[in-house]
């Protein structure tokens, strides 16, 4: 299920970026807020790290795990969630982004290619936030993650215009 999801959620983000500006990609809200620059760039970060997670423990044949952990804390933009990386604040151009999520989503692609759920049945890879959690579950991370920061971007675009 989620393999197709974050296709589509992936394909609303570039679309999401497509007509903005070089200014309204770097423009920033508010001074502790994120650019829509940012953003792109930490969705980038994150699925590098969250599929660099999965597939180093997917090779090391991971830990056990036979319950999937909780990630409704994606659910609710209003929860606020600090990042454990800041996105750089250096202005982009809007190539530089997609090249971003271009080469970030290949690693997703290496996963879904070399990986299938019942071949990672019951391995687990560790998580900073949520511990331990299925190695097949990080696709669904990686979407609700992503859809999360699709309606960050949208807010950010209403109040910059």
């Amino acid at each position: 299920m989620w393999e197709t999801k974050i296709v589509e959620i992936r394909e609303k983000v570039k679309e999401n970026i497509k007509g903005l500006s070089y200014e309204e990609l770097n423009e920033k809200p508010s001074q502790e807020e994120w650019s829509i620059a940012q953003i792109v760039l930490h969705l980038a970060g994150a699925e590098t790290r969250f599929l660099t997670l999965a597939i180093d423990s997917a090779e090391r044949g991971g830990g056990k795990s036979d319950s999937d952990v909780d990630l409704s804390v994606f659910d609710d933009p209003s929860q606020k969630m600090i990042a454990p990386i800041e996105p750089p604040t250096d202005p982009q151009t809007k190539e530089d982004l997609m090249k971003s999520l271009d080469e970030s989503r290949s690693l997703t692609t290496r996963f879904l290619e070399k990986y299938t759920k019942e071949g990672l049945n019951h391995q687990s890879m560790h998580h900073h936030r949520f511990g331990e959690m299925p190695i097949w579950q990080v696709l669904e991370l990686l979407g609700k993650h992503e859809q999360r920061h699709l309606v960050q971007m949208e807010d950010v675009k209403k109040r910059i215009r």
